[in-house]
């Protein structure tokens, strides 16, 4: 461990010595292990007069590895007029011989000795003496942590409280320690196994412009939709409170995100087949998931109850369609009539004319480019409007075929050979 040279020695032990240490008395005078403190120079015994210092940053009493925090040493001592200190932070692993992150001065009170080197120590320039500031002083500076996490560090400080007459007599020492501990790092977000999934029927397959969601863990403390003002000039947002998605390397517009789960809408692709989808949050990016992408990936949305056997319906006039009492007694609900317009809800549909592109709001009418068909009970259904009528939304005006006995009626869509899930029934009352 460095020692006082020579000349140093000769400084401190004069009668002049106190006021030649006020430009800083060099490196190892912090109290750290291999160091020695203030009264190497100034005599007298360590923390005996009644005054103190201490070290605080912030309230804090960890560290983020590679992130700086602000450092205030404060030394009180009633009567004193003149300050000075040295502080070193190390690894509590190796408090002799580690360095613990980079030491900065802000101001023209301190200094930072040496400069660089295996160990730092910052301390008093002549200025941040401040002779004649009575009964307490604060020194501020930065400190940045190691990049990694190295464990806990421990912050030495010693500083003298001098009575400003320019000699060693009457000076008080005091010292103190401060432990930092290394904050937990904070876990990457991680995406389920298969948690990829069409956002209608929690299928495996999406398709461009389709609603999807994404169940996993990590994905952030947030729970909330996007608002009105997480939309600028009809552009979606792609990142809600930090939260983005990548389908194919290309951002998603992001409708929703909670701690385990995200909706977002799949960016236009013209490629098919496997593709990774990533989320990122401020504390990292996720492994990939792989999920499949087509064209189409038709599905149709269900009311929840009774395991989403029946779709989300509703009638020309309003009607929720269903059992009576789907939902109990909270929400009205009645079969479908034979004959009658009902309102069906899909995702995944594909393109339209006119092309709407993914990541735009959209509201109005665009027709399905490709024809679709329907089927209820095994009967073919007369389909009067087939598109998007809102962002991502597909709706179907759809009439009931006549003749169609009481009960549960298999109900499907499909377009391009692809069809909408096989586990859906609309309920049917002449």
């Amino acid at each position: 461990m460095t020692k006082p040279s020579h000349l140093a020695i000769i400084l401190m032990t004069a009668a002049g010595a106190a006021f030649a240490l006020p430009f800083g008395p060099g490196p190892g005078y912090s109290g750290a292990p291999g160091d020695t403190t203030c009264v190497a120079c100034h005599g007298g015994r360590e923390n005996t007069n009644g005054g103190s210092v201490s070290i605080s940053f912030g309230g804090a009493t960890n560290y983020t590895p590679g992130l700086t925090v602000h450092a205030t040493v404060k030394i009180s001592d009633a009567g004193q007029r003149r300050w000075g200190f040295e502080a070193s932070p190390r690894l509590v692993s190796d408090p002799q011989n580690s360095r613990a992150g980079t030491l900065v001065s802000i101001n023209g009170n301190t200094q930072v000795v040496p400069p660089s080197g295996s160990i730092q120590w910052i301390e008093h320039t002549l200025a941040g003496t401040r002779n004649g500031t009575a009964n307490s002083i604060t020194f501020e500076f930065d400190w940045t942590p190691p990049a990694s996490n190295l464990g806990d560090v421990i912050f030495y400080v010693a500083a003298n409280a001098a009575n400003g007459d320019n000699t060693s007599s009457g000076d008080h020492i005091y010292t103190t320690t401060a432990k930092l501990t290394a904050a937990a790092a904070a876990a990457r977000p991680a995406i389920a196994q298969s948690g990829v999934l069409n956002g209608a029927d929690f299928g495996t397959t999406i398709a461009p412009g389709s609603w999807f969601a994404i169940f996993g863990s990590n994905f952030g403390s947030t729970t909330r939709l996007w608002t009105g003002n997480d939309i600028v000039d009809g552009k979606l947002p792609e990142s809600l409170d930090g939260v983005r998605v990548t389908v194919n390397g290309k951002p998603a517009a992001i409708y929703f995100i909670s701690p385990t789960q995200i909706n977002a809408q799949a960016p236009d692709d013209d490629g098919t087949g496997i593709v990774s989808v990533v989320v990122t949050t401020p504390d990292g990016a996720s492994d990939p998931v792989t999920v499949m992408l087509q064209k189409e990936a038709p599905a149709l949305f269900a009311f929840t109850p009774q395991s989403s056997r029946y779709p989300a319906a509703v009638s020309a006039d309003g009607a929720f369609l269903g059992p009576p009492e789907l939902f109990g007694t909270s929400v009205t609900t009645r079969p479908a009539r034979p004959g009658e317009t009902i309102v069906l809800f899909g995702n995944g549909f594909g393109p339209t004319d006119p092309f709407v592109p993914a990541g735009q709001a959209f509201s109005g009418a665009a027709h399905l480019a490709g024809s679709v068909a329907v089927s209820i009970g095994g009967v073919n259904a007369d389909v009067a409007f087939a598109g998007l009528s809102a962002t991502s939304l597909y709706q179907f005006n759809v009439t009931v075929p006549p003749g169609l006995p009481a009960g549960d009626q298999k109900i499907s869509i499909s377009i391009n050979g692809k069809q909408t899930q096989d586990t859906l029934f609309l309920a049917v009352q002449p």
